[in-house]
């Protein structure tokens, strides 16, 4: 049997040590047509929510009845964590939704429930359908 080992991140890229969070994001990933075609914001964005996504509480454990939560890439977010890590000012609001939806338009994320509605958590979950966004194809 094996045991898993904890990544300990070099002093160079972590404040924190053992158990800081970090998020992969691939060379194919930022030479792909729709990342260029993002704004730094929307990067930057896209980053956290990596970050706050894989290593905080997911949605399969507050719905373990919906299959469709019960995976990996399925993740909340909000204005509040947003705003919470300085990305966004609580004035700002419209800017976060907009970053929010061109990631989707994208194909980075797609949103699984929108917490602004119902007054609840907004849950998002990770998508590859940047691999085959094309900026022409949108134009037309």
């Amino acid at each position: 049997m094996s045991r898993k080992k904890n990544f300990i991140p070099q002093q160079e890229y972590s404040k924190k040590g053992r158990g800081d969070s970090f998020a992969a994001i691939y060379k194919s990933m930022m030479d792909s047509e729709a990342w260029r075609d993002i704004t730094k914001n929307q990067i930057v964005l896209y980053v956290y929510m990596r970050i706050y996504g894989v290593n905080n509480r997911r949605p399969k454990k507050d719905y373990p009845e919906r299959e469709d939560l019960q995976n990996d890439i399925t993740f909340y977010f909000n204005m509040g964590l947003a705003e919470k890590v300085g990305l966004y000012k609580r004035g700002n609001s419209g800017s976060f939704y907009s970053d929010i939806k061109a990631l989707e338009e994208h194909g980075f994320i797609k949103t699984i429930s929108n917490g602004k509605i119902n007054q609840t958590k907004s849950i998002y979950s990770f998508s590859d359908e940047w691999r085959r966004w094309n900026k022409k194809a949108k134009t037309m």
